[in-house]
């Protein structure tokens, strides 16, 4: 015996309403995660950028400069 053929049966305007109000609301929590995801991502990049320039500004040594350029001149005693 050969197998019913399956017929598509078009929705009523009612399902269509509501399929697309469905679509329509999980786009819009869709959208609200990847933009919450987003913040979250952007917060993290800026806490890691000032933790680099609080680690670098750390690092720097005032007084580095002022060794390599002493304020006396380097000439020995008895040729001035």
């Amino acid at each position: 015996m050969a197998k019913k053929e399956a017929r598509f049966v078009r929705p009523d305007s009612a399902a269509r309403e509501a399929e697309a109000a469905k679509t329509t609301r999980l786009r819009a929590l869709r959208l609200a995660k990847e933009a919450e995801a987003a913040v979250v991502k952007k917060d993290a990049a800026e806490r890691e950028a000032a933790a680099k320039l609080a680690k670098a500004a750390a690092r720097r040594r005032p007084g580095a400069r002022q060794a390599a350029m002493p304020s006396e001149p380097l000439v020995p005693p008895g040729l001035t």
